[in-house]
């Protein structure tokens, strides 16, 4: 039976304090800002799931504790019984026997689990109190120890692993070390009820390398021998049959790939043996070097993975969007678990699936966002923020501004309800602003974090027309002269012929621009 992680739970461990995620039992991705920890959740769960001290060791329990546990030790009651401890615990779901159940979790409850503390080693208590005291700015990281454990608090190491999990991670595709992982793990996973086999491989490998020594380096040693030097094959781990294996596709190695597909070719071998032989599968930004096609084929993949578990992090509208947005974590750095979107509608999920990603993940992962039916009005906003704002651009005060077709404002609108994040909508009022303005948004309307921004009078139906009333003297100037052999009567008809040519055109002229009365309201209220 396939296990599965039904929470993960973060502590003092790099830049969590505490933090705390329940995924999905198929498909979870990860997506925030730089910086917010994505990568760490696929870390945490690959360490504890490997098992391997080693490897913790390599990395350094300074590089995993959270810098600003260290500084309030250091700047607190400095005992050693106020060191902090880094807590890494996956409670599972699946078919465990006795010792994998236990109360050893932070919540003190009987359940199926594994984990990694790191914390002091009370053995070297007297030499942790003495350094600590000779130096204010000390902090013993030389002295903790770091223990892998079910929650029966039974002892586990990488050769007896509680949970098979496979790392897939696109930007480091050129590191051999990172592909040579990869190939064990999956050997290890496909061979794990066929010791014998494993067996016999190793045994018909070290026989092959006899050979050769034997054989082929034959007559040349017989020529040195005399001199007591011989050739032959290195003995030890690093040749070892598991370091001396590779995957092949269509009879290329897959380290003689581009990076791309080495990523492409990792996820597919991978997701075919999900459920049976691999229990959760960890991708690192399948996007990178991939084509849109094959990031396509990728997503077709992912999609049509029934079984296993996984976690993907990414910074494309594409995988986000395609993998269904109620599959989204949402990490966020002043939050103490990511926001989900498991409770958006089935068909707002569906639509965004079936639809051009139009940047949601700049919409999700945003605090303020300013949303506009067309190019024209996306043009133009930053130049009316400057204005309004006496200089100050948008990105430099925390806001992002989206263009998205109009029709799907309240899909977007549905997203921020989970959010929270602050929304204002610029809109036509298509010559009736109560039906298409108030009406239409009146599910929103009670929501302190969104705001709908349009002009009241039904005269002024488009942007285009506001913008020529507002700026009639500039407009005529500018396009009067456009107008001419055309069918085309009016500079306002011209405008909305071509909005997005008259939009770039009042940008690019030096004469300051009046922002519509609606804009400037959207642009203060966001700015609250």
């Amino acid at each position: 039976m396939c296990s599965s992680i039904r929470k993960i739970y973060l502590e003092n461990f790099k830049r969590f304090r505490q933090y705390t995620i329940e995924p999905k039992d198929n498909i979870n991705v990860l997506i925030g800002d730089n910086e917010t920890g994505k990568s760490s959740i696929l870390e945490a769960i690959d360490l504890v799931a490997n098992g391997n001290i080693h490897r913790v060791e390599n990395i350094g329990i300074d590089r995993l504790m959270n810098t600003d546990a260290v500084n309030d030790f250091l700047q607190g009651d400095k005992q050693i019984k106020n060191l902090p401890t880094i807590r890494v615990e996956l409670f599972l779901n699946g078919s465990f026997d006795f010792t994998m159940n236990g109360k050893n979790n932070h919540e003190k409850k009987s359940c199926d689990g594994i984990r990694l503390i790191c914390e002091p080693n009370l053995d070297y208590a007297s030499e942790i109190e003495e350094a600590i005291s000779a130096d204010p700015n000390y902090f013993p990281f030389d002295y903790y120890s770091a223990r892998f454990s079910t929650f029966a608090d039974e002892s586990f190491t990488e050769y007896r692993k509680k949970l098979k999990c496979v790392m897939i991670d696109s930007t480091k595709m050129n590191s051999v070390y990172a592909t040579n992982d990869f190939i064990q793990r999956m050997y290890s996973y496909y061979t794990e009820d066929e010791i014998k086999l494993r067996t016999i491989h190793k045994s018909e490998y070290r026989k092959v390398r006899e050979d050769f020594s034997k054989n082929a380096l034959g007559y040349l040693n017989s020529k040195i021998q005399k001199d007591n030097y011989l050739f032959g094959l290195k003995n030890g781990s690093v040749v070892s049959l598991e370091n001396n294996l590779t995957i092949y596709e269509d009879n290329v190695s897959i380290d003689c790939k581009g990076t791309g597909i080495q990523s492409f070719i990792k996820t597919d071998f991978a997701l075919r043996r999900s459920g049976d032989n691999i229990d959760v599968i960890l991708i690192e930004e399948p996007e990178n070097h991939l084509s849109a096609v094959n990031l396509r084929r990728l997503i077709q993949l992912i999609v049509g993975n029934k079984k296993g578990q996984l976690f993907i992090t990414t910074h494309s509208s594409d995988i986000s969007t395609r993998l269904e947005i109620n599959n989204l974590l949402i990490m966020n750095r002043d939050k103490l678990t990511p926001t989900t979107l498991h409770q958006l509608q089935n068909e707002t999920s569906k639509y965004f699936s079936k639809t051009p990603p139009a940047s949601i993940v700049e919409f999700v992962t945003a605090t303020k966002i300013i949303l506009v039916e067309g190019p024209a009005e996306f043009i133009m906003l930053e130049t009316f923020y400057e204005s309004v704002t006496k200089g100050k651009k948008p990105e430099s005060e925390g806001v992002s501004i989206i263009d998205v077709r109009g029709l799907s404002f309240k899909r977007y609108l549905e997203i921020a309800k989970l959010t929270g994040s602050k929304v204002a909508v610029i809109t036509d009022n298509d010559g009736d602003h109560l039906k298409n303005c108030v009406e239409k948004y009146k599910d929103f309307n009670s929501l302190k974090n969104i705001q709908v921004f349009f002009d009241n009078d039904n005269t002024k139906t488009t942007y285009e027309i506001v913008l020529y009333n507002c700026n009639t003297a500039l407009c005529e100037q500018l396009f009067k002269g456009r107008i001419r052999g055309t069918t085309t009567t009016t500079v306002q008809n011209w405008m909305l012929n071509n909005k997005t040519e008259a939009a770039f055109s009042l940008v690019s002229q030096e004469k300051p621009v009046i922002v519509p009365d609606y804009i400037k309201r959207a642009i203060e209220w966001i700015r609250k």
